[in-house]
């Protein structure tokens, strides 16, 4: 069957294997697949999952670091009309346990370094039938290799609408408790025109026309809105994904010269580890033609190194999982001039893409210069959380998208953040609810209660802290106070100080007030975001 136009995730590996069976769609160590490959493993995935009794809209989870394998699963959920459900590999059991509950996932596809961890909770898994390990068999688990060729090539065609579920992603929840973002088959392919390789006259020659030929390293976990986005806009396009399983500042230098690599995505973290690499020795990074990075603002002094040492285009993204993409770009050319305020922006708004600023109290449109929040309107907004409808009410109002990110536009319509409605830290790129982290700390027995807070920090933009009041004739080191959280949370939530304090501020109404506690951190700063 000849797929004319892509309408789903599926059809970007049927496309390409009629039109360029022998293109390398990813590279990952030492094995090479083509998109004829590609093809005809994603359909064995999806007749594997279809004879495991998996319907249409069940979900199918991985956990597990980057591979050429879990793109192989993307595909084949696809094509099965599940939905793929990657869970954070960084997070503690008890947090995989609750994802994977939440999730009602039937099968898990599981990483070989995680399987000690899935092991100690197993007997706790509510709807898991059946566990595959990626790479090698154990006496409990099969092999995803074996399971695989072990199904029909025929592509099962399973129909799908642009109303399905395509991915479940989640983030963490102001209140402790990870939400599941549902995005939406037609959100994920609104901002393109369907046929790869063809877009807007007014994006020729610009970084979001692709190059044939084209090599686009992946290093961002599948667990993101990033990783999966920059997965599937280069299966989109047709051209090569080179796989990185992690952040590993040598290799992504040695491969970058290998391989010609010619885009990808980092956070700022990720920006500070390369130019701290490059100062120390030489790499070949002329086959870089742009580089996209976002999930916390960068410093003016920081980009203006990377500028000049890397030398290649760079376009700031301001998006979220919720909205399912990025809403908007801060152009290369904008990455030019350091004295320009417009590098302390996020950029412009795409096409797509409508945004105001309204009073967080009243819900008022707020003229342009004015911080309030940020309220986005977007043909891919997510379907809304799993099974959680009250959350899902909160953030969205009449078709927009309320972001609990403070910010203003300028009279030219670029976005500026400057604070967070929201009680959350951004470390590394890592979203961190406040709660979350107060929670873990709140179950020992020595804590009466906790104030968690983000504080700058040079090399993660932002970091934990933790203000801590204990219970009468209690005591508890900050050492051990901190390696109690890290049995209960992912590493990037372990706050990386405790102060302990007789009081915590309130308010008159007994809500703690954590502008006051933020304060002597942040005075000397312009933005109160990492």
């Amino acid at each position: 069957m000849t797929i004319e136009k892509i309408q789903c995730v599926a059809d970007c590996v049927r496309y390409h294997a009629e039109r360029q069976p022998d293109k390398v769609a990813t590279m990952f160590d030492d094995r090479i697949t083509t998109y004829a490959d590609l093809d005809t493993f994603s359909s064995r995935v999806a007749n594997g999952l279809i004879a495991e009794g998996i319907k249409p809209q069940d979900r199918v989870a991985y956990l597990g670091k980057n591979s050429d394998l879990y793109a192989q699963l993307q595909m084949g959920i696809s094509k099965a009309g599940a939905v793929v459900t990657p869970v954070n590999w960084r997070l503690a059991a008890p947090e995989v346990k609750g994802i994977l509950n939440h999730s009602d996932a039937r099968i898990l596809f599981l990483g070989d370094e995680f399987v000690g961890m899935i092991n100690k909770i197993k007997g706790e898994l509510q709807s898991i039938e059946k566990i595959i390990v990626m790479e090698e068999a154990t006496a409990d688990y099969q092999d995803y290799a074996s399971w695989r060729d072990a199904q029909s090539d025929t592509d099962p065609m399973v129909p799908i609408s642009g109303e399905d579920i395509c991915f479940q992603l989640y983030t963490s929840g102001t209140t402790g408790t990870p939400k599941g973002v549902m995005l939406k088959t037609e959100g994920v392919f609104a901002g393109f025109e369907g046929i790869p390789g063809v877009f807007p006259e007014e994006f020729k020659g610009t970084w979001r026309e692709p190059n044939e030929g084209e090599v686009s390293l992946l290093v961002a976990p599948n667990f993101h809105l990033s990783g999966n986005g920059n997965s599937y806009l280069t299966l989109r396009e047709g051209g090569t994904l080179l796989i990185h399983p992690d952040f590993d500042i040598e290799r992504i230098l040695s491969d970058i010269e290998k391989y010609k690599i010619s885009r990808g995505f980092m956070v700022p973290a990720m920006m500070k580890f390369v130019i701290d690499r490059i100062k120390k020795g030489a790499a070949d990074l002329s086959s870089l033609r742009v580089i996209t990075y976002g999930a916390s603002p960068i410093p003016p002094e920081l980009m203006k190194e990377v500028v000049d040492l890397i030398g290649c285009g760079f376009v700031q993204m301001y998006g979220m999982t919720e909205i399912g993409t990025s809403c908007t770009f801060l152009e290369p050319e904008d990455h030019l001039d350091f004295e320009s305020p417009r590098l302390k922006s996020c950029g412009k708004a795409g096409d797509i893409f409508d945004i105001k600023i309204c009073d967080p109290s009243t819900g008022a449109d707020l003229a342009t210069g004015e911080i309030g929040e940020v309220v986005i309107r977007t043909p891919t907004l997510m379907a809304g959380y799993y099974k959680n409808p009250e959350a899902t009410e909160k953030v969205i109002k009449d078709g927009w998208y309320y972001s609990g990110d403070a910010g203003y536009l300028d009279e030219d319509g670029f976005l500026y953040i400057v604070d967070r409605l929201k009680d959350m830290v951004v470390s590394g790129g890592e979203n961190i609810y406040c709660a979350e982290v107060e929670s873990a700390l709140a179950e020992h027995p020595a804590v009466a209660e906790a104030a968690v807070i983000g504080v700058p920090s040079e090399k993660w933009g932002e970091e934990v802290k933790a203000l801590v009041r204990l219970e009468p004739n209690q005591s508890v080191s900050e050492v051990d106070l901190i390696t109690f959280t890290r049995e209960l949370l992912a590493g990037y939530k372990v706050p990386k100080s405790i102060e302990f304090r007789e009081e915590l501020p309130r308010n008159p109404s007994g809500k703690l007030l954590k502008n006051v506690l933020r304060e002597p951190y942040w005075k000397d700063h312009e933005r109160r975001v990492g």
